[in-house]
């Protein structure tokens, strides 16, 4: 995803609860061989499954898929196949 559309979800995340820190939050930029295009959204957090499927829901609503991986809940904008 453009990094305009990752810091606007990022902010709509942000706004779930005190629980999601600032500080657990990182984006960066997909590598080649990852299934996504563009920014990640990496969540660092403990399992919260209430927290988890909110952020999906929001994933959702910007047509952006989410992933786990150990401790991170990664939100991201999945390749396009042809």
């Amino acid at each position: 995803m453009k990094r305009e559309e990752a810091v606007a979800v990022y902010k709509e995340i942000l706004n779930l609860g005190e629980q999601m820190g600032s500080n657990s939050f990182n984006l960066k930029l997909s590598k080649n061989d990852e299934p996504s295009e563009g920014y990640q959204i990496c969540i660092t957090m403990l399992s919260d499954g209430l927290v988890k499927e909110q952020i999906a829901n929001i994933a959702k609503t910007h047509n952006l898929a989410v992933r786990e991986e150990k401790d991170q809940v990664i939100v991201y904008k999945p390749k396009k196949t042809e």
